[in-house]
């Protein structure tokens, strides 16, 4: 991604990745700010630039259904929960149910997780502390609970 996440914050880098793991379908559409939009519109610039060359390879993509498969409409609670957020004021910013936040904030936590490795591995500290910093951020009150029957 041209070292997209290498330019954000920690909170805008692991809203960004809440489109990665989001995959439900909501009727209302995602009203991002400045800070959230432009790391998206670079998200779908790479995603284009992804389906051309996968055409340009002879392996057909539709390029709107590629670009649709990462969904925004959680980056804006992402990006208040990483703030500190209660969940009681995320689960009024979207129509998701709680259930399926939790899910989706355990997915967010297990790619974050792998984008540390990834980051390791090419010897990038800075993102692999950034990264870390994102689960560090995510991993707190009931969405992290070993069981919600305290």
């Amino acid at each position: 991604m041209k070292g997209v996440f290498n330019d954000l914050s920690v909170d805008q880098a692991v809203a960004l990745l809440s489109c990665f793991v989001f995959d439900e379908k909501v009727e209302a559409k995602a009203k991002l700010q400045e800070e959230l939009s432009a790391p998206l519109r670079l998200m779908q610039e790479t995603a284009r630039r992804i389906v051309k060359v996968s055409n340009e390879c002879k392996m057909n993509m539709e390029e709107q259904a590629y670009v649709d498969k990462f969904k925004p409409e959680l980056m804006d609670v992402v990006f208040a929960w990483c703030q500190g957020a209660k969940f009681y004021q995320i689960c009024k910013m979207t129509e998701v149910y709680e259930g399926s936040l939790i899910r989706i904030f355990r997915r967010l936590e297990e790619l974050l997780r792998q984008m540390c490795s990834a980051a390791k591995s090419i010897g990038n500290s800075e993102l692999e502390n950034k990264f870390s910093e994102g689960i560090n951020r995510i991993h707190r009150d009931i969405i992290f609970a070993a069981s919600l029957y305290l």
